[in-house]
């Protein structure tokens, strides 16, 4: 049985889908990973900061992959980078103020009751999350 001719472009356009989908798919993983840890509680939520910007530095290098290609590929990639620079700041401003984010959070897990829930939203207010949230 003989072999079909192989085409040289055809297989360059494959080679360029396995070698982006090397650079992009740990992208999303890792920003999955980072948002699904921000829900830990606050101690331990600083452990989102690693795979988050683990998947900001794939980013980039899945842009710096994209760069030479024409196309609209490279503005999900930019994206994505942006996206990701939402919950880093978060948690850099959380670091920032984690002395009363953490009373806060502690009032609300400990709040059984509505007016027990609006001692902690006063709480809030009068500390420096007050400026910031509202």
């Amino acid at each position: 049985m003989s072999q079909p001719p192989r085409d040289p472009q055809r297989e360059a356009e494959i080679a360029y889908a396995r070698e982006k989908a090397r650079y992009s798919l740990p992208v999303p993983l890792f920003a999955l990973v980072g948002i699904s840890a921000m829900y830990l509680p606050l101690p331990q939520r600083f452990v989102a900061l690693l795979p988050l910007v683990i998947a900001m530095g794939l980013a980039v290098r899945l842009l710096r992959f994209l760069t030479p290609r024409p196309g609209r590929e490279k503005v999900w990639a930019g994206v994505a980078l942006g996206v990701l620079t939402l919950p880093v700041t978060s948690l850099l401003l959380q670091a920032l103020m984690y002395g009363p984010v953490s009373r806060y959070e502690d009032c609300l897990a400990g709040a059984q009751t509505s007016v027990a829930r609006g001692q902690c939203e006063r709480l809030r207010e009068a500390s420096p999350l007050g400026f910031i949230s509202g």
